[in-house]
């Protein structure tokens, strides 16, 4: 079965970006945030980009509502897309597989990228686990890629599938708050997190596991490093409307993974999810690159870091110099 990819032919004196998804999901990440979803095509990403409400008059029959969400997300593909850049990206045919699988497709993506974009320098920009992915080819040191770019990236691992076991708690708060319509859709939704979370895929990116083991890359002379990390994990917030006097104004309910963390134990206090050390999913101490020349933490979570306008304005200050 052919690779799914997608490119965009830019200036011929522009370098081309080869950008790499993440665990569970698909090139739709990056050229098509508005509408791609995540978890098994359950959650929509633009979610994550809700932004808090605005006070108002009426609320119609809602009383609840996760904010105002967008109608266009300016990520990383489309403002390198307006700028000129030459774009390839695909979808991983087996995105909850082992890296290995990945590896070889992305060797397959930079080999074609040789041909569509021939003498171009490249760079190689991966989000996630993506740039586990982009670190693994790079053990073989192929030729014409000129940087390697991570975005919330786990160098040494992330610790998150220990929370699994809890999440059925959460739904059971979740459930007696939300309403009775949207009760299924929570429990369906948890059930598809705590399978990702246990996955076989998500264990091979705990920390000592046998890939990290295995991970033999190595810097390499006249090849820019770049890597950048998020510190807010944050993901949703659910706002409650409350009347005050004429108009409604929406106050927070439940913030996760914030409720979540109410429910761990001391032991499971996790990086990942602590304000100010984590992106929810990977810490920011684990998304440093070990030998990055310059490395960034915002306060973005594991997704919005891709459309964090100060990554995207250092990723292109990169592909501007090589």
């Amino acid at each position: 079965m052919e690779l799914d990819i997608s490119i965009h032919k830019g200036e011929s004196n522009k370098p081309l970006a080869i950008l790499i998804h993440g665990l569970g999901v698909d090139k739709g990440i990056w050229t098509d945030p508005i509408h791609t979803k995540l978890l098994a095509n359950n959650f929509r990403l633009k979610i994550l980009a809700a932004e808090a409400p605005l006070p108002r008059i009426s609320i119609g029959i809602n009383k609840l509502t996760i904010g105002d969400l967008p109608d266009k997300i300016d990520n990383i593909w489309s403002v390198l897309k307006d700028e000129g850049y030459n774009l390839i990206t695909w979808s991983q045919k087996r995105p909850v597989g082992h890296i290995d699988a990945a590896v070889l497709e992305l060797k397959d993506i930079v080999a074609r990228a040789d041909e569509l974009f021939p003498g171009s320098p490249a760079a190689l920009i991966g989000h996630s686990r993506g740039g586990l992915i982009a670190r693994k080819l790079m053990e073989v040191r192929p030729p014409g890629i000129k940087a390697l770019i991570t975005i919330a990236s786990p160098h040494s691992g992330s610790s998150i599938s220990k929370i699994a076991g809890y999440l059925s708690p959460l739904a059971v708060v979740l459930k007696g708050i939300m309403p009775e319509e949207k009760q299924g859709m929570i429990i369906e939704t948890v059930s598809k997190t705590t399978d990702f979370l246990i996955g076989e895929a998500l264990k091979e990116l705990m920390p000592g596991s046998d890939f990290f083991k295995g991970l033999k890359d190595s810097p390499i002379k006249g090849i820019k490093y770049l890597s950048f990390g998020g510190t807010e994990p944050r993901l949703l917030t659910v706002y409650q409307w409350e009347k005050n006097g004429s108009e409604f104004y929406p106050k927070p309910l439940i913030e996760i993974p914030d409720s979540l963390i109410k429910l761990l134990p001391s032991s499971l206090q996790l990086e990942e999810l602590t304000p100010g050390k984590g992106d929810a999913l990977v810490s920011a101490e684990s998304s440093v690159m070990p030998w990055s020349s310059s490395h960034y933490n915002f306060p973005a979570n594991h997704v919005s870091i891709m459309w964090n306008r100060d990554v995207i304005q250092k990723t292109i200050e990169v592909l501007k110099n090589i």
